[in-house]
């Protein structure tokens, strides 16, 4: 049963880094992923994913999603506090809570800081996103290439 999964991923992970793959694929795939996965979607995330995969037809799957997982409920909490803090820098320092303000001010006071920092955070680290994976797959084709060369 292990064995059975074990060589389902490993033929996955061959399809990801085939050749026919391009490095732009994959990484607007991960950057798209990337995009999606920080962004503050409530449960939509898949739909949103299979969406982007129906609207983006060449970006790599595999890598969109992969980037799912990569983007976890852990590792965004630093990244949603980030997220206000940059709003709260382009907005101005404002209390979250007024005792004589009505809570709907509260919460749009709220919500564009973080709204508006996490797109920013959104776009900055799927920009990044799309650097890194296109840069290390160029980087491991072209190594691949010379050792099958060497060979």
């Amino acid at each position: 049963m292990i064995r059975k999964y074990r060589e389902k991923g490993r033929s996955l992970l061959q399809e990801f880094l085939s050749e026919n793959t391009t490095p732009h694929s994959i990484a607007i795939g991960a950057a798209i992923g990337t995009f999606i996965a920080v962004l503050p979607t409530l449960g939509f995330t898949i739909l949103l994913g299979l969406l982007a995969m129906l609207i983006y037809p060449k970006a790599n799957k595999l890598a969109l999603f992969a980037s799912f997982v990569f983007w976890n409920p852990i590792t965004l909490i630093p990244l949603y506090m980030a997220s206000y803090s940059i709003g709260d820098a382009l907005f101005g320092s404002q209390p979250v809570i007024r005792y004589n303000v009505i809570i709907l001010d509260q919460i749009y006071n709220f919500s564009r800081r973080f709204l508006i920092g996490n797109f920013i955070i959104a776009i900055a680290s799927s920009l990044l996103v799309y650097v890194l994976v296109r840069s290390v797959m160029f980087v491991y084709r072209k190594r691949r290439k010379s050792r099958s060369s060497r060979k």
